[in-house]
């Protein structure tokens, strides 16, 4: 579906690493030392007293790009480098005026604030960012499942959007579990679309059964043996209202962002509401209106039948 691929994406859920430390710390301790060397070379000091200003572009540079980690480094390098080259005696980390020793305590005080105010600035951008993005996702996802009265097309919607919406999460297929009038929980949908149904062994599927409240292993689905590919994980989640589970969504998820993969970290999202877990669980809330309301039409069906 051309509508689908129109929908965005959510980012790249990005942890900080030590190569993301290591560029940071390069970037602060380079960045104030060329700085410090800037000022000797041309002898700009003591000859322009508030050169020192020169720091806080810097700071204020890597605050708004790189973050709070790597603007505070270079506010400390900073003032060392200043005292140690450029303020007298020189060479050497003491200071014979007092004078001196309260501007580099000014100065060191004002470059953490920088720092500080716009590594808040640079999160606060971000945030909303994220928000935006988010409510457009949720917008054109509602827009294309209401598109269509016809429930099976809807749950398709859905399927095709999960697999969309959240592939940069690891989730490479997804299918709906939804109980047929006997009971037995019956395929309505999975996504991506391919030759290859999306199909569970007979544990997976047990699993699935006992997250609706149901133990039999009756006309279980087509199931074909295969091994699983490295790094790949299913995870099954109910759809639930507060009174009663309508579905499972079954996620194939491969090489997933830490919380999606593992169950402890899964639980302890949601139950935290964490931003991700917030907008992962209200995506999903769509799903279940959606089957909810299906289930409410059928019902007042079968009571005008009777």
């Amino acid at each position: 579906m051309r509508t689908i691929q129109q929908i965005p994406q959510v980012p790249v859920q990005l942890k900080r690493n030590w190569r993301s430390y290591l560029i940071d710390s390069t970037l602060g301790i380079a960045g104030a030392l060329l700085c410090t060397a800037f000022i000797y070379v041309f002898h700009l000091y003591p000859t322009i007293p508030n050169i020192s200003v020169i720091y806080l572009l810097l700071i204020l540079a890597l605050a708004s790009t790189r973050g709070r980690y790597a603007a505070l480094l270079a506010a400390l390098v900073a003032v060392f480098s200043f005292d140690f080259w450029l303020v007298p005696p020189l060479y050497t980390f003491t200071i014979s005026r007092w004078e001196e020793v309260l501007a580099l305590i000014v100065f060191l005080v004002a470059a953490l604030l920088t720092g500080q105010l716009a590594g808040i600035m640079r999160r606060s951008i971000q945030e909303a960012w994220r928000r935006e993005r988010e409510a457009r996702i949720l917008y054109e996802v509602g827009r294309v499942i209401n598109s269509t009265e016809q429930l099976s097309e809807q749950l398709q919607s859905i399927a095709l959007s999960m697999v969309r919406v959240f592939a940069p999460w690891g989730v490479q297929a997804c299918a709906l579990l939804l109980p047929d009038k006997q009971g037995n929980l019956v395929r309505q949908a999975e996504a991506p679309i391919s030759i290859e149904d999306f199909v569970l062994s007979p544990s997976e599927l047990a699993s699935a059964k006992k997250l609706t409240g149901q133990t039999s292993l009756e006309k279980p689905l087509p199931s074909i043996a295969h091994p699983e590919e490295e790094g790949q994980i299913l995870r099954l989640i109910p759809l639930r209202t507060p009174s009663q589970v309508l579905g499972v969504l079954c996620l194939r998820l491969k090489h997933p962002i830490p919380w999606l993969a593992d169950d402890q970290l899964f639980h302890e999202e949601e139950r935290r509401h964490t931003e991700w877990a917030t907008f992962f669980w209200t995506f999903l809330d769509q799903a279940i209106l959606v089957i909810e309301r299906a289930h409410f039409r059928m019902q007042a069906l079968s009571a005008n039948e009777q």
